[in-house]
């Protein structure tokens, strides 16, 4: 009887400290402080080449575009300083409307979600919530937790291709994409623009019956387009930083839906 007790007893030790194995690496992820800044910053570079091979998501092929972002880039760091990361912007020759953050600062947009916007701050509350996600290391955390640190850190190409190809496939959870969004509104309103502009877009995905939707992260990753609105537009005015002055306001959509409209630089020579 003791020995079966004795064996029940070690067994049961066994399985705790199972648990607490497990329990530890799905919390691991949580810790943006795993990976530095610098690091990240040099992930998100290989990412984002590989990213660039796969079909369906060349860049599109227009400098005058990539002038206005990198414009728009450095404005951002003028305006607000306090971001972690150096942004970096490209956008994609691609119909589909969306938009995704790599780690380390760079952030795609698609042809498609530049043409479908509006107005310049409804472009700008997608990048501002893209921009979120990375600032709060949603996006590295979610890898970690895939492939673990090891492999994301050993700067193989191969790992590296599978990784960028991941990130256009998984989804952010609930409190994430809440984070994100509660994160546009700061930034926005750190522009000196209407911080909850946000909740227009979403309630404009909400209503389209656009075909090129697709499987937009901004949607797909958390459904309840509804509470997130409500949430979005019960943003406090008591919440409300300093806005500096900048020159994001001279970013022009119109311009750069002009220059989208050529598929090719080349072509318009």
């Amino acid at each position: 009887m003791k020995k079966v007790l004795l064996e029940l007893v070690i067994l049961l030790s066994i399985v705790v400290a199972i648990w607490l194995i497990f329990s530890l690496v799905l919390r691991l992820p949580e810790n943006p402080s795993i990976i530095s800044v610098e690091q990240e910053s040099e992930i998100g570079k290989t990412i984002h080449k590989n990213l660039l091979t796969i079909n369906g998501f060349s860049p599109l092929n227009n400098p005058a575009a990539d002038s206005i972002l990198q414009d728009l880039s450095d404005s951002l760091s003028a305006c607000c300083p306090d971001l972690k990361f150096q942004y970096h912007f490209i956008v994609i020759n691609s119909e589909m409307i969306n938009a995704f953050a790599l780690p380390g600062g760079h952030i795609a947009i698609t042809k498609g979600l530049i043409k479908f916007c509006e107005t310049r701050e409804e472009l700008l509350s997608v990048i501002a919530h893209e921009i979120g996600h990375v600032e709060k290391r949603h996006t590295v955390n979610r890898i970690v937790k895939e492939i673990g640190l090891s492999l994301l850190l050993s700067n193989d190409k191969f790992v590296g291709s599978e990784v960028a190809r991941m990130l256009l496939s998984q989804k952010y959870n609930r409190k994430q994409e809440e984070e994100a969004d509660r994160f546009s509104c700061l930034l926005l309103q750190e522009m000196g623009m209407e911080p909850r502009i946000l909740a227009t877009f979403l309630r404009k995905l909400n209503d389209s019956e656009n075909t090129n939707l697709g499987n937009f992260e901004i949607i797909s990753s958390h459904p309840n387009i509804t509470k997130r609105i409500k949430n979005i537009l019960e943003f406090k005015e008591n919440d409300k930083k300093e806005t500096r002055n900048n020159s994001i306001k001279g970013f022009k959509l119109d311009t750069l839906k002009k220059y989208c409209e050529k598929d090719n630089y080349s072509r318009t020579k």
